[in-house]
């Protein structure tokens, strides 16, 4: 620990790399991406398998989302079908409904099963509230 004291304040803080860092959740090995997409938590060979969420995802791991976490065994394959990944996974910490996993391995990528398709939706003409003119096939 330091201490610096520069115009009548005192400052404590951590010597080294860790300084820069506020908190335990900054020291992972590889950052997060905050992602909201439907999973499948499956094992026993596939034969069973619990829905989750995955709220977000690194390369080493992920934090999922589900109802029944006590029902989740501690070594599952994570499934994620919108984007095709795929990954065998080891639970670290479980708090309520969420679940905290490392993944055992590198995370595999499938042909993915759903595809997300994004249309957009314009109408043919601006809306307005004028009326329409009347033409002689509408009489």
């Amino acid at each position: 620990m330091s201490i610096r004291l520069a115009s009548n304040v005192i400052h404590l803080g951590e010597i080294g790399p860790s300084a820069s860092t506020g908190n335990a959740a900054d020291k992972r090995r590889s950052p997060r991406r905050r992602i909201f997409k439907g999973a499948w938590a499956a094992f026993n060979d596939r034969h069973c398998s619990i829905p989750c969420t995955v709220r977000d995802i690194s390369e080493t791991g992920a934090r999922l989302l589900a109802e029944g976490t006590v029902n989740v065994p501690d070594t599952f394959e994570l499934i994620v079908d919108l984007d095709g990944t795929e990954a065998n996974c080891e639970v670290v910490w479980r708090k309520g409904k969420e679940i905290g996993v490392k993944f055992i391995g590198a995370p595999r990528m499938v042909t993915p099963r759903r595809i997300q398709t994004v249309t957009l939706l314009v109408p043919e003409r601006p809306a307005t509230l004028r009326r329409r003119p009347k033409t002689e096939e509408g009489i």
